[in-house]
């Protein structure tokens, strides 16, 4: 009798997730947003947060680097480049015990906005954000990663929402480079960018994007050792403090795509692990967050780490209920054919097989919760550190 309501609540959960979730945001984030406009008809306020020349604050841009000889000079040019008071930024780039030249290019850099700081033993990144933080004094803390180039007019809209005393953090918008290849990774970033944007509007941003967020440093909470998803950790504990946190996509950055899935599988078996790690070290995230973020979080996040253990479930259920039934087994050799084409489809895209778009994005999506289903085991099983080995992105 329960069998198959198992299988479809777990298929269902799936679906909600991945298809019927962003609509329901959609509608939320409308009706939010439709309010406040209301509101702001009669009140006569305005509706973006400026600053001007004089009120701009302090700021710190920490960036944590290994083995980024390829990136590291042209970000610190990036950054001299941005249109920011230079007298009111100084940027804290640590290199975290980095094999090749990063050290080096960062103990060349004479201007005094660039703080160097080359740690000879590898840490991990959590462990060298603590320490370059505990280094900084400015109140508005800009984190960065050393391959992501910030538009020149990010810094100043990334800070302008903090002129509301109640926001303590504020995520800017990741670009993606478009892919040569077959990764859909820019197409699925989209996809987030959009489900991003609704989240705030109902007041329950997820997280940051890593390349450019910004929290005050009185919500600065130092991160655990091994903390793999610092991002993604440092904004929702700003959250579970019960600050704001806003998205504000006019502060950009941009970063390159890999052009094959394979390239970004193991960044997101990686990221995966951090996604489990957060899941259970941080039930606040859950608790005592706001109704908006615990909403998202178990719509957006938890649910899709969950996916591909709902549809191994389902497949089980349906397998076993196939001894006794034509249509059930039917049903489960339907699924496992699904599994088994997608996953044909990611391993030629391993081998540099260049596939259509409308193949390549079931390709993807198996890449992704075969990622998640892995991370998920090496998680429970503990072979996971919180030292970093450099991808492409």
């Amino acid at each position: 009798m329960w069998l198959p309501v198992i299988v479809f609540a777990c298929l269902g959960a799936v679906l909600y997730s991945y298809l019927l979730y962003p609509l329901v945001l959609f509608v939320l984030g409308a009706w939010v947003q439709g309010q406040r406009d209301v509101a702001r008809v009669f009140r006569k306020t305005e509706r973006r947060a400026t600053l001007k020349q004089g009120e701009l604050p302090e700021v710190a841009i920490v960036i944590s680097a290994f083995n980024e000889e390829g990136h590291i000079r042209q970000r610190i040019a990036n950054l001299l480049e941005l249109d920011y008071p230079a007298d009111r930024w100084r940027a804290y780039i640590g290199s975290d015990g980095s094999r090749d030249a990063t050290g080096q290019i960062l103990a060349e850099c004479d201007d005094p906005r660039i703080q160097a700081f080359v740690f000879e033993q590898n840490r991990g990144k959590a462990n060298v954000l603590n320490d370059l933080v505990s280094r900084t004094r400015e109140p508005v803390l800009v984190f960065s990663d050393a391959n992501t180039f910030f538009d020149r007019e990010a810094l100043r809209k990334l800070v302008a929402p903090f002129e509301d005393g109640r926001v303590g953090g504020v995520s800017g918008e990741l670009r993606l480079a478009g892919s040569a290849g077959d990764n859909r990774d820019s197409l699925y970033w989209r996809i987030e960018q959009f489900l991003k944007f609704f989240e705030a509007r109902i007041g329950g941003l997820l997280g940051a994007n890593g390349a450019i967020y910004a929290i005050r440093r009185a919500a600065w909470k130092p991160l655990r050792p091994d903390t793999i998803c610092d991002d993604f950790c440092v904004a929702m504990n700003v959250a579970a403090a019960g600050h704001r946190l806003v998205y504000e996509p006019a502060a950009f950055a941009e970063e390159a795509t890999p052009d094959f899935i394979g390239e970004e599988y193991r960044r997101r078996v990686r990221i995966g692990i951090g996604n489990f790690q957060a899941l259970w070290r941080h039930p606040e995230y859950l608790l005592r967050t706001s109704k908006g973020t615990a909403f998202a979080y178990l719509s957006h996040k938890v649910l899709r780490w969950l996916a591909p253990h709902l549809l191994l479930v389902a497949l089980g259920v349906s397998a076993w209920l196939g001894v006794a039934s034509p249509a059930w087994r039917a049903f489960a050799l339907l699924q496992l054919a699904g599994y088994l084409s997608a996953a044909v489809l990611f391993g030629l895209s391993t081998r540099g097989r260049r596939l259509p778009t409308l193949l390549s994005l079931p390709a993807f999506l198996f890449a992704l919760n075969w990622a998640f289903l892995v991370a998920s085991w090496r998680y429970a099983s503990g072979r996971y550190s919180g030292t970093w080995r450099r991808s492409s992105r």
